[in-house]
């Protein structure tokens, strides 16, 4: 097989390219050991038994330590291993043993997601960033009813007096509120706010 080209991932991993596919993250020291040089044929035979040798250990591994820093989703573990270019059958067999010993289990994602975000975010902004994250519409479910929406009226409150003063919500008063229907909250909703807060603001003068 040829070596086609060895391509940097980050500051430890290079990614080898054999007959121009990608074969996996090797670290400079692999790449000594192996004899790895671009343009040279290498022994296919080595480089199998390397890969089973290595590959699935240091895919797991990689996986453990993004987890310890926090809650991971199964969409997350896949990108970081695509990023390191393991290939296909590396990422699979890694994510389905995380599954399987609950190291990844989405359901807990959402909940965890859903807990540390109500207070800032809208139901639907939430929605939206777990969905992009394939977690599924059930479990996305279940996490708003194990953890009940707040009151969105004092939420909204809470983000226009921090997004604006209200001595200058009145002529800011369009701005503002497009900031929180982006955020997913109802028209109604946000224009009440508004009205309320310019309503207090005027009683005060």
């Amino acid at each position: 097989m040829l070596v086609t080209d060895l391509k940097r991932i980050d500051d430890k991993r290079f990614c080898l390219y054999l007959d121009y596919e990608a074969f996996g993250p090797l670290y400079a020291s692999d790449i000594k050991r192996l004899k790895l040089i671009v343009g040279e044929n290498t022994d296919a035979e080595k480089l199998t038994q390397f890969r089973k040798d290595y590959f699935f250990k240091r895919a797991m591994d990689k996986a453990i330590a993004a987890i310890k820093y926090s809650e991971k989703c199964e969409y997350d573990i896949r990108q970081k291993l695509q990023e390191l270019c393991y290939d296909n059958e590396v990422i699979e067999t890694t994510v389905e043993k995380l599954k399987k010993y609950k190291y990844v289990d989405d359901a807990r994602y959402a909940s965890v997601y859903v807990r540390s975000h109500i207070n800032r975010k809208s139901r639907r902004e939430i929605t939206y960033a777990l969905s992009a994250k394939k977690i599924s519409d059930e479990w996305i479910e279940e996490a708003f009813e194990e953890n009940p929406l707040p009151d969105e009226h004092e939420i909204v409150m809470r983000l226009i007096q921090k997004k604006c003063p209200a001595s200058e919500l009145k002529d800011r008063r369009d701005k503002v509120i497009a900031y929180l229907l982006r955020k997913g909250y109802p028209y109604r909703l946000v224009a009440t706010c508004v009205d309320d807060i310019l309503r207090d603001e005027t009683a005060v003068i």
